[in-house]
């Protein structure tokens, strides 16, 4: 037998071992298998780069590397592994690696307040094969402060947020392919944050800080439908690579209340930006997390029917599985609306073969009082006073959907009408192609007595005066503002 080490894919016999015709292998000849060994160590070879989930699916990525005290920057493309863009980029195989997000062609960057995220990479491993392949862990070198607003009115708008403290920096120096801050200032100074947003449609508001070591005091300052709140707190060191939520209430008296709040040591990275739409218009989509989309995909929850391009309604994809009451029969808007012509208690929406009698003629730009059931579109004003009197504890009611979908409200008779209008052939629009359809009795917000409310037939736009708050079960369809 003969014993060998395998060194980098060369085998060398030990010097004490005799090989083929028990000859010893000379000095020259190891000394030559090890110059053949570190040449090979030292080709230049095609590199790509494998990342930890940290980094998601970003496109791109700047990776510095350093051989022999030369230096380059290059940006790395993501085709299921990040390699370089210029493809015939070879680095000597004893190269050391960083790398960034997102891209800088710099090694230093003079960045002013909102900042974004920003991630620094270092190598934990590599092999080397046909390519030198490097892997990678990203870790954001900036903390996290996000704030979460919700107020009992629907149509609140957030106009912006603004955050001071002491250690709030307006201004810094930043060293991407090390993950470092120089050179800070503006302590002190406001950073602003520019919503335009409804309040309740469930979407964070988010500060990139840079790190601090100790607590600090801040003041939030929220504009709100064109009035200020204010809310006072401190937060705990902002350590990289942290998240600090304060979840807030806006009340009447311009305060902001805290409702919970947690810091998150480890948070999770959100780097994949969602493409959301310049101008609004009527078929694009609403998702979960407040924001409109151009295209439907699995956050998107409503479509957009009604728009002055930035603001206005949707109704939402799909019916709310089960059925559900209006609520409790006595609880009430305090709004009770007279049916149509103050006569007849139920008919069919613009059915030619109907009776006269029987018969609702509804058009959208038709003139209503607003006192009919049809006069009345601000679904959103009835479910934010029917909340404050019934709260969501009921299960079985229509109410205690709304807090589970941010920014939904329960849609007048009106409204529901509109949508059978706009679903129907002669109305020449796409709302019918654009969710699911509407059949069987839904609820409204819309109340015809102390006890009683209306409903409709989706199918032939049969609308009914009398059900029961109490105790009519009817499908849920829900309207959103955004």
């Amino acid at each position: 037998m003969y014993a060998s080490h395998y060194i980098l894919g060369i085998t060398l016999a030990c010097s004490s071992c005799v090989g083929s015709g028990d000859k010893k292998i000379s000095l020259e000849q190891t000394r030559a298998a090890i110059e053949v060994r570190d040449s090979w160590r030292n080709e230049l070879r095609p590199v790509e780069i494998s990342a930890d989930s940290s980094i998601g699916d970003v496109d791109r990525i700047g990776v510095r590397l350093t051989s022999d005290g030369t230096m380059a920057i290059e940006p790395f493309s993501n085709y299921g592994i990040f390699q370089p863009e210029r493809r015939t980029l070879t680095v000597d195989t004893t190269a050391t690696v960083s790398a960034c997000w997102p891209f800088s062609a710099k090694d230093t960057l003079s960045l002013t307040a909102p900042f974004s995220d920003h991630l620094y990479g270092y190598e934990i491993g590599r092999s080397v094969g046909d390519r030198l392949s490097f892997h990678i862990k990203f870790k954001s070198t900036m903390a996290l402060v996000r704030f979460f607003l919700q107020s009992d009115n629907r149509r609140d708008i957030l106009e912006s947020l603004t955050i001071k403290g002491d250690v709030i920096i307006n201004k810094a120096k930043y060293m991407p392919y090390v993950g470092q801050w120089i050179e800070s200032s503006g302590e002190g100074k406001p950073v602003v944050l520019i919503s335009d947003c409804l309040l309740n449609n469930g979407r964070n508001h988010d500060f990139y800080l840079i790190p601090c070591e100790s607590a600090s005091d801040i003041v939030l300052t929220a504009m709100v439908s064109g009035r200020e709140y204010v809310f006072e707190t401190k937060l705990p060191p902002l350590t990289a690579g942290s998240m600090t939520q304060l979840n807030l209430m806006v009340e009447q008296g311009g305060r902001l209340i805290p409702k919970s709040s947690w810091v998150d040591n480890d948070r999770k990275t959100e780097l994949n930006k969602v493409a959301t739409v310049d101008s609004v218009s009527v078929g694009n989509y609403l998702r979960k997390d407040g924001l409109i989309v151009a295209k439907r995909d699995t956050m998107t929850v409503a479509v957009v029917f009604q728009t002055d391009g930035r603001h206005g309604k949707a109704i939402a994809i799909e019916d709310v599985t089960g059925t559900y009451s209006f609520g409790h029969k006595t609880n009430s808007s305090g709004r009770i609306f007279a049916t149509i012509d103050g006569k007849h208690a139920e008919g069919i929406i613009n059915n030619s073969s109907s009776e006269v009698d029987e018969r609702l003629i509804y058009k959208p730009d038709m003139p209503y009082p607003e006192y009919t059931a049809f006069g009345d579109k601000d679904g959103a004003k009835l479910t934010s006073i029917l909340l404050k009197k019934e709260g969501k504890n009921n299960e079985s009611s229509m109410l205690s959907i709304i807090g589970k979908c941010h920014g939904s409200y329960i849609p007048t008779l009106a409204e529901m009408a509109e949508v059978y209008y706009l679903m129907q052939p002669y109305a020449n629009t796409r709302l019918a192609e654009w969710v699911e359809p509407l059949s069987g009795e839904y609820l409204t917000s819309s109340e015809s007595s102390d006890f009683h409310f209306y409903g409709i037939e989706m199918k032939k736009g049969v609308v009914i005066s009398n059900y029961s708050k109490q105790y009519a079960q009817l499908k849920l369809r829900l309207f959103y503002l955004f």
